[in-house]
């Protein structure tokens, strides 16, 4: 967790204030990432279909400049998007 802790807060406040803007729905979807959820059960949860949910990650990965739902998470935490449950 210390090494958590030491990523997290070695973020520059400019990255943060570069972060592009995710929609209401993204920031939900994204929020579920590091529960471990699939798309289907992120679905459930926001009452969506599961194609939409694959939609919003997509976006997601675009927006943050990412290439999967583990490093998006990552970012996420950096700048402040998220937080850990």
């Amino acid at each position: 967790m210390k090494w958590l802790n030491c990523l997290l807060n070695s973020n520059p406040i400019s990255e943060r204030i570069s972060s592009p803007v995710l929609s209401k729905r993204e920031r939900e979807v994204l929020q579920l990432l590091p529960v471990g959820m699939s798309n289907l059960e992120i679905g459930t949860t926001l009452q969506i279909t599961e194609g939409t949910v694959k939609s919003h990650v997509n976006h997601i990965l675009s927006k943050l400049n990412v290439s999967d739902r583990t490093q998006a998470v990552i970012v996420a935490l950096k700048r402040g998007l998220i937080s850990l449950p």
